[in-house]
């Protein structure tokens, strides 16, 4: 014989589901932020160092100038409630848009910037600033967003509605590979 359904209406199995999903984000915080920062933080800068690295093999650059760029951006933005986190996002991905429009073109160019610096010798080397000052900006504007969705993921308490916000960080995180 089957068991009884536990739940009458379709509104109460989602309010259990939310319930034990807010649960258990809860209960495991700690940990399901820092696998979301390292996977956006982390992982994305080590390509970037990978790419540095085998550009500065290839062009004959030594490891004395792989120093960080670090800015600071962080802006009073209110986190306190959704509209504000929501607002504070969407300035971020317009920020985002107004320096990378199109990934391989910002990319492109910024390459071409570098080209233009370097010597007519084929041994000189060119200004590697433009390239880790066009990183440092994506990073800065990464790093931005990261409280940010934690605090949307935390006032959704994990639903159906923080999807919305995992795919804006992801478009940005995936908008802004250089």
């Amino acid at each position: 014989m089957a068991h009884p359904s536990i739940y009458k209406t379709e509104e109460a199995k989602q309010a259990a589901g939310h319930e034990r999903r807010r649960r258990h984000y809860a209960k495991n915080k700690d940990n399901i932020l820092k696998r979301r920062r390292e996977l956006r933080i982390t992982k994305p800068s080590q390509e970037i160092q990978e790419i540095q690295k085998a550009l500065a093999e290839a062009l004959g650059y030594s490891d004395e100038e792989d120093t960080e760029m670090v800015t600071d951006d962080d802006e009073n933005v209110n986190l306190s409630d959704l509209p504000g986190c929501l607002l504070a996002l969407k300035r971020i991905k317009d920020e985002m848009l107004a320096l990378i429009q199109e990934p391989c073109t910002f990319t492109e160019g910024v390459l071409l910037q570098y080209i233009k610096t370097l010597p007519d010798d084929a041994h000189g080397k060119g200004d590697t600033s433009i390239v880790k000052t066009a990183k440092a900006k994506v990073e800065a504007l990464l790093r931005r967003a990261i409280p940010v969705v934690d605090s949307i993921k935390d006032f959704c308490d994990v639903s159906d509605q923080s999807y919305a916000a995992d795919s804006v960080s992801r478009y940005l995180s995936t908008h802004s590979l250089i």
